[in-house]
């Protein structure tokens, strides 16, 4: 019964998180703040080389990345598929969770390998620039579900 209960509310907490993320995408074209184009080689300022390599790991990440997505939105669509049936097996609902879930933590794994990648290219003083870009982002994603005052 306990785990059951804390796979609804991962059910519901990803739910929302998907609603949320659509809603933000879709007004967030309209901030002042956001920056609509951001390069890594731009802001730490790579030479040839470290471009190079860069373009190549970034390449593989993307298409890692866009595997990975991609497996969680057919999971997703074969979870709410069923959402007009009478009865869902919990079997079935516990299951496409969880590997929705595990899908997820490779996404973050993914990404997290992906800048240590990129450090491995960078010099003392880029690297001390990546720890910024990596912590503003920690700090942008983490201030998302905070609203904004609006004129």
């Amino acid at each position: 019964m306990k785990k059951q209960t804390i796979l609804y509310i991962l059910l519901i907490v990803l739910f929302l998180s998907n609603v949320f993320f659509i809603f933000h995408h879709l007004t967030r074209f309209g901030d002042k703040d956001h920056k609509p184009h951001f390069s890594m080689v731009e802001e730490l300022n790579f030479n040839q080389e470290q471009q190079e390599a860069y373009n190549k790991m970034r390449s593989e990440h993307f298409d890692k990345m866009k595997s990975y997505s991609k497996r969680i939105g057919e999971l997703k669509e074969e979870m709410y598929s069923n959402t007009e049936e009478d009865e869902v097996s919990k079997v079935f609902l516990d299951s496409v969770i969880d590997l929705i879930a595990i899908e997820e933590k490779n996404k973050d794994l993914e990404m997290y390998k992906h800048f240590r990648d990129v450090r491995e290219i960078c010099n003392d003083e880029q690297k001390a620039q990546l720890s910024k870009i990596i912590n503003d982002a920690i700090k942008r994603h983490g201030k998302r579900g905070k609203s904004k005052k609006r004129d």
